[in-house]
């Protein structure tokens, strides 16, 4: 009796072998959607439908039809569409028919086991391949034939007669049986660079979720770090080390270089890493506040007062990050200090001790020694803190990483936005390499995620007409030439050519605020300081007067 075998997709039908062309155009004539075609399959006996990747392919049969060729014998006449199905498929697919003899290899399996497929073709199981050891490859088909019953998938070796490949494979059989008896048996087998490519897909999407979705409180880990300066890549290997044990890290840098995603990175890589992940700014929070919050309180030990637990309490079996130490109040630093050295807590107005167990990370945004010299760190508690020391080079000082986070950037806001900008128009580029980046890799983040704000949804290149006004007028000044001799070192005023007052003014200004910022090595917060202005003053005047690191390097301290 002869087989009558299609194959079908979610919307059409792709394959019928003659038997089952003449089965459709004689009975059902019209059938052409997949379900129609297996509803007019199902009624006949030995009807059998079995997955094939993304496809399904139906077998049965039909004591009318005239012609026994089809399934068995017709390989010769699959047309290129089935073809092209079978080869879709990344897995190595070998169908034999009821003799055991080959009747189809799709391409990925020739490649697997280095056969051509035409010399294959209805040559018997056993005079292809050799089982080696316990492979069972020589006879699986047949017995698969015998028993109408398929072994689990299973890793199984074997020998190629015609390549001499010995092969490693995970190998999984499916009978086909109609009227009881198994007229077919095709095999998917996995090598061993299918099988790591899945994996690598897996852990890519685990590392997909694990990274975007909060996990005890954090976002990041060291997969998150992007960077290939020679100082930064050191700094990331000694986070790994220091990750590892249970020592206090002190990490500085200035705002912006990503301390925070330093931070976290070490809590996912620790002991701690079940626990929670706790961020404080000490900036942020005014001091009468700090200490009640870190240590907790007791009920009636103020007006007011309740019971509540403090950070240190609440970090337990977790990290606790403190950021900006330096602008901790240095009465509560002292605490600090005991608190690190004796692994006990004592909430205000109580008389027990606690004992902590949490990892303790510190961060400044300045020098420690300048911290201390200035009196905004005590020197017990840095030397209690030095023994592990981390710094975050500024984007300034690491130039070649710029274009690895643009790109890095570039992907991520293409996802958030829905956008398909490829690359940064290199003129761009050339800006952002002359700009001194006082806010860092943040404010380089902002620039470009504001592009995306902007720019047509049609953009395939970022180039600086797509940056938002603001941003488009401040890097067009960025440009060496746009710094004029006289614009760096403006002199006396000719009573013959007179400049306009402004024009004169912000000229000074912008020497000025130069040379107080090579004096203080570009450090923004040390020149704020001795300016005795805030920092967002004094980076709106560096963004406001365009200053460059060319007037920098030519300003009147070099």
């Amino acid at each position: 009796m002869p087989v009558c075998f299609f194959a079908c997709d979610d919307t059409s039908v792709l394959y019928c072998n003659d038997d089952c062309l003449k089965f459709f155009r004689e009975q059902v004539p019209g059938t052409e959607s997949p379900a129609a075609a297996q509803k007019a399959a199902s009624r006949f006996p030995g009807y059998q439908v079995f997955p094939l990747g993304p496809y399904t392919c139906c077998m049965f049969t039909f004591s009318r039809t005239a012609s026994a060729s089809g399934f068995s014998q017709g390989n010769d006449r699959l047309p290129v569409i089935y073809e092209s199905v079978l080869n879709e498929v990344e897995e190595g697919v070998v169908i034999s028919d009821h003799e055991n003899r080959v009747i189809f290899i799709n391409r990925a399996a020739e490649a697997i086991e280095g056969v051509d497929a035409r010399m294959s073709l209805g040559k018997r199981m056993e005079e292809l391949y050799l089982p080696v050891g316990n492979g069972k490859k020589k006879n699986s088909h047949a017995a698969v034939l015998n028993t109408g019953i398929a072994p689990n998938e299973h890793l199984n070796q074997y020998v190629v007669k015609s390549s001499h490949k010995i092969m490693n494979v995970v190998e999984r059989m499916y009978p086909v049986n109609i009227h009881g008896r198994t007229m077919a048996v095709f095999s998917l087998i996995k090598n061993l660079p299918v099988i790591q490519k899945s994996m690598e897909q897996s852990l890519e999407l685990y590392d997909y979720f694990r990274e975007n979705t909060p996990h005890n409180g954090t976002r990041y880990t060291f997969r998150s770090i992007v960077g290939s300066d020679i100082r930064f890549v050191e700094a990331i290997s000694d986070a790994k080390c220091v990750a590892r044990n249970q020592t206090t890290v002190l990490i500085y840098g200035e705002t912006g270089t990503g301390k925070e995603l330093f931070a976290q990175s070490i809590h996912n890589a620790s002991p701690y890493q079940n626990g929670p992940f706790i961020s404080v700014n000490c900036a942020a929070i005014p001091s009468t506040l700090l200490e009640s919050m870190f240590f907790g309180t007791v009920k009636g030990s103020y007006t007011g007062a309740a019971n509540t637990t403090g950070l240190f309490e609440q970090a337990r079996n977790g990290t606790l990050f403190l950021d900006e130490i330096n602008s901790m109040d240095i009465s509560l630093q002292a605490k600090l200090l005991k608190v690190i050295e004796n692994k006990t807590v004592r909430r205000i107005g109580d008389m027990k001790e606690r004992e902590i167990r949490c990892r303790i990370l510190c961060a400044l945004n300045e020098a420690p020694l300048a911290c201390i010299e200035n009196g905004k760190l005590r020197r017990d508690l840095y030397y209690r803190l030095s023994s592990c020391i981390l710094y975050i080079p500024p984007l300034r000082e690491r130039k070649s990483d710029i274009p690895l986070l643009c790109s890095f950037f570039l992907k991520h806001f293409n996802k958030e936005y829905g956008r398909h900008i490829h690359r940064i128009d290199p003129e761009l580029m050339d800006r952002f390499l002359e700009y001194p980046w006082p806010g860092n890799v943040r404010e380089l983040q902002h620039v470009v995620e504001s592009a995306f704000s902007v720019s047509r949804k049609d953009m395939e290149i970022l180039q600086l007409g797509h940056l938002s006004h603001y941003y488009r007028e401040f890097f067009t000044a960025c440009k060496p030439e746009a710094v004029s001799d006289s614009q760096a070192a403006p002199g006396p005023v000719s009573p013959c050519n007179p400049q306009p007052l402004k024009a004169y003014m912000d000229s000074c200004e912008k020497n000025f605020l130069a040379a107080a910022l090579c004096c203080h090595s570009n450090n923004i917060t040390a020149t704020a300081r001795s300016l005795q202005i805030t920092r967002q003053a004094l980076q709106h005047k560096i963004r406001g007067l365009f200053l460059l690191r060319t007037t920098l390097m030519s300003a009147i301290c070099c």
